[in-house]
């Protein structure tokens, strides 16, 4: 007869190591968001696990940004940084490593799935208005599902991958077969992988391949050659493996922001979310993620009274060549150059009468504009991008990434970001133009030159025209660096205490809702 041991010795025995092996192949609620979460919460939790995954977002987005950082780079460089915003945004969850938490660790998932999953469908409303809001939305939630993949186990990831019905096969090494896993690391440029030892980082093979149908492999890995192709296979080292899955989920996030924007009425109309998803659709990409003062400080609006005194103080370098440069040569600024500094404009303060008056002077200067040729070409354009005219949405103004990323200027135009669109010598005259001190500018011309570190370049600028300050809160977006420049001189008028009876002021808290002003 079998004994039926005590409940004791059950207890007693409990194995760790055996029980951890339950959760080895566990996803840690990574998922696709292909289904909307079916879950009832207050008002104030809906709005409180959006702001905290907003929050998270624009951390993420701050720590990549300052850093250039590629989707592969982010595990070892920006996941450690994160601990603490993804602990308060309650975001992240892991594997169990106690007997405690194994035993509740499935009542935390299924807590873990509604938040993620609420508070991403709610971003996913917000941000479907406009393409700008769209690209920031992707780019920042296509990393976050990085560091989430990147922390499972491999099991747990080719099951993933299995699940997303993208067929993927561990490599393995048989007799006679001629691909071979030295073959392999010799041939992927991917494979070299920097593993640390003793405090320091070497360069190691990595180990392990994944075989799957090309196709399924991003095109960048393809044409870079960083993967080897055999017979319509591709064998794939597990440290690009990110880059396989993060494809998918980046192309059915696009399609679903699609399908938000066709949708989102009804859910600006409900009345106990539709407001704060109005607010968040309004002042989503301008949000601060860190936690926000009743008490801080009113900053600075831009105005026609105290234009030319903020232009040469508080401008950042790629607004304000557009408008020195549309001065000195007395020619109309082209489409693209109108188009990146007409929203950022607004956003720094101007009214609507305020951009109107301001456009209709600095074109005519254009002896070929009148005022008949500026009501009938020009004008519009103000009206679109305040929401009056075209789809009434307004726009936004271009973040760091979108402007660096803009064409090259065609003979005259101007456009795109300093640091990159001008040539050395260039860059040099317009400097000293700038009056930039000589080591400030020696430090902009290396960070250009040994690694392309245009924002890094603009954090540098700044420093350099605001004497002890840290740059903080500066390269990611033309907005950020006039707000940080007004902070900034606000705050040494204050020791001063001397302040200009010119200036207008308005609070930043009366701007945001008291959810995401207290978040």
């Amino acid at each position: 007869m079998k004994r039926v041991r005590p409940e004791s010795e059950q207890v007693a025995s409990f194995d760790p190591a055996s029980a951890r092996k339950v959760h080895q192949s566990d996803d840690l609620g990574v998922t696709f968001y292909k289904y909307p979460p079916n879950a009832e919460v207050s008002v104030r939790q809906f709005e409180d696990y959006t702001a905290s995954r907003l929050k998270l977002l624009h951390a993420i987005d701050r720590a990549c940004n300052s850093q250039e950082l590629r989707l592969e780079q982010m595990k070892d460089s920006i996941r450690p940084k994160l601990g603490n915003e993804f602990r308060e945004s309650g975001l992240e969850l892991v594997y169990p490593e106690t007997k405690a938490r194994m035993e509740t660790f499935r009542l935390e998932k299924v807590e873990f799935q509604s938040r993620d999953s609420i508070s991403h469908f709610a971003l996913r409303l917000a941000f479907c208005k406009s393409r700008d809001a769209r690209e920031w939305f992707l780019r920042q939630e296509q990393r976050l599902f990085v560091l989430r993949f990147e922390a499972l186990n491999a099991e747990a990831r080719e099951a993933f991958l299995g699940s997303e019905g993208i067929e993927c096969n561990r490599f393995v090494e048989t007799e006679g077969e001629k691909m071979t896993l030295k073959m392999l690391q010799r041939c992927t440029p991917g494979a070299k992988i920097w593993v640390e030892k003793s405090g320091t980082k070497v360069p190691e093979f990595d180990q392990t391949f994944y075989v799957m149908p090309f196709r399924a492999v991003p095109e960048k890995l393809i044409s870079g050659r960083r993967v080897v192709l055999q017979r319509g296979k591709a064998y794939v080292p597990a440290s690009l493996l990110k880059l396989v899955i993060t494809k998918r989920f980046k192309e059915n996030l696009a399609e679903a922001l699609e399908v938000a924007f066709h949708g989102q009425h009804a859910a600006l109309m409900d009345p106990r979310v539709g407001g704060f998803l109005r607010v968040l659709q309004d002042y989503g990409l301008q949000l601060v993620a860190g936690p926000r003062s009743s008490s801080e400080e009113p900053r600075e609006k831009l105005s026609l009274q105290n234009f030319e005194e903020l232009l040469p103080r508080s401008f950042p370098p790629c607004m304000r060549r557009l408008v020195e440069k549309q001065r000195e040569t007395t020619k109309h600024l082209k489409h693209a150059g109108r188009l990146q500094l007409r929203p950022f404009l607004k956003a720094c303060g101007f009214t609507f009468e305020e951009s109107c008056q301001w456009w209709k002077k600095e074109l005519c200067r254009d002896p070929l504009i009148t005022s008949e040729t500026y009501e009938k070409s020009y004008h519009y354009d103000n009206e679109h991008a305040y929401g009056k005219k075209g789809h009434h949405q307004g726009q936004n103004c271009f973040g760091c990434p979108k402007i660096i990323g803009s064409p090259g200027e065609a003979p005259g135009q101007v456009h795109g970001c300093v640091f990159k669109q001008l040539e050395p010598s260039a860059l040099q005259n317009q400097l000293q133009r700038w009056q930039v001190p000589l080591p400030a500018m020696m430090e902009i011309q290396r960070l250009i030159k040994e690694g392309k570190h245009y924002q890094l370049a603009c954090i540098e600028y700044f420093k350099s025209q605001h004497p002890l300050s840290d740059g903080e809160g500066v390269g990611n977006s033309p907005v950020d660096f006039f707000r940080s420049s007004v902070r900034f001189h606000k705050e040494k008028e204050k020791e001063k205490g001397t302040t200009s009876p010119t200036k207008e002021v308005a609070a930043v808290a009366s701007e945001m809702p008291q959810a995401i002003a207290a978040a």
